[in-house]
């Protein structure tokens, strides 16, 4: 059976100074650092969520700037390619203008050259036929 005595008594406390040097030495350290580990765990998921939240804040602002910068360039592209039209055009009508000049001076010198053959060829003609006129009458034709 069990006696109740002194040694009893001193086993309890002796039990307990245990208990609170391990409290003390092993158990209060332990929980800190437990602590301490869930709060840098929760810190590291919040500091996630927030990076999560900051990478599709910037993903959007990325996509709204791509965005702006297609639009942007669509717009440069048609007004380069309205002022490459209106410069072409220009161009098409400053030749044309050269095209009829030169054709209006090539048309003159034809004219010339024409009016300047029908005019040898009409002495020519008349040569020629003064000489048929001579041959056929035997005479002399004097103009």
């Amino acid at each position: 059976m069990i006696s109740v005595n002194a040694t009893l008594f001193v086993q309890v406390l002796h039990f307990l100074l245990m208990v609170f040097i391990m409290n003390r030495l092993m158990l209060r350290p332990t929980m800190r650092q437990i602590d301490e580990r869930e709060k840098h765990i929760e810190q590291a998921k919040k500091d996630s969520e927030d990076m999560a939240i900051e990478a599709d804040r910037l993903s959007e602002k990325r996509l709204f700037i791509e965005r702006e910068a297609r639009k942007k360039a669509g717009q440069e592209r048609a007004a380069l390619k309205q002022e490459a039209t209106s410069k072409a055009e220009t161009i098409y009508e400053e030749t044309r203008g050269e095209v009829s000049e030169i054709r209006e001076r090539m048309d003159r010198e034809i004219e010339a050259q024409v009016k300047e053959a029908m005019a040898v060829l009409d002495r020519e003609v008349a040569v020629l036929a003064g000489e048929i006129v001579e041959k056929i009458t035997g005479r002399r034709v004097s103009h």
